[in-house]
């Protein structure tokens, strides 16, 4: 067993607990204002809580987004598309929430049917890896499906009202 821990290691550990303590107080504090703001500023309004918005109008922020990314704006696939799998979910993403926010409108469904089919086109073709055995020439046409889809679903939600 251990003796007592000579006086500079005792001193080490009392500043590390006095640290740590400190740390502590100061989470509480900044938990109990951050709690004060959250209660103080919707207390007697009829605002419901905060949730994501699945509105045409967020989905429209949202495209215009991944209309952006080198992806979509890209003219050289062969050496963009390995770096595409997070751009297809996102991409995949909206066109979802889109067709949520209108599923009687065939100009957002359909555009958005199409984002869907190019993405599962990426993932059959073993494509978001980026590596092999992805086939580049299957991956680059899967990505280009998903761009038609994405043009498409920008102009059937540009006309939607």
């Amino acid at each position: 067993m251990a003796g007592p821990l000579p006086p500079c290691d005792r001193d080490a550990v009392d500043g590390r607990r006095a640290r740590l303590r400190l740390v502590g107080v100061l989470v509480a504090v900044l938990l109990a204002a951050l709690g004060a703001c959250s209660t103080s500023s919707t207390e007697g309004t009829s605002a419901p809580p905060a949730r994501p918005d699945g509105s045409l109008e967020a989905a429209r922020t949202k495209l215009a987004l991944v209309q952006q990314d080198p992806c979509y704006t890209t003219r050289d696939l062969a050496r963009q598309w390995p770096v595409c799998g997070r751009w297809e979910e996102e991409v995949r993403n909206v066109a979802t929430a889109a067709a949520g926010a209108r599923p009687a409108n065939p100009e957002i469904t359909d555009p958005a049917a199409a984002v869907e089919a190019g993405h599962a086109q990426f993932l059959r073709a073993g494509c978001p890896a980026g590596v092999a055995p992805a086939d580049p020439g299957a991956c680059i046409a899967a990505v280009e499906v998903t761009r038609t889809g994405v043009t498409r679903l920008a102009a059937g939600i540009a006309s939607a009202r």
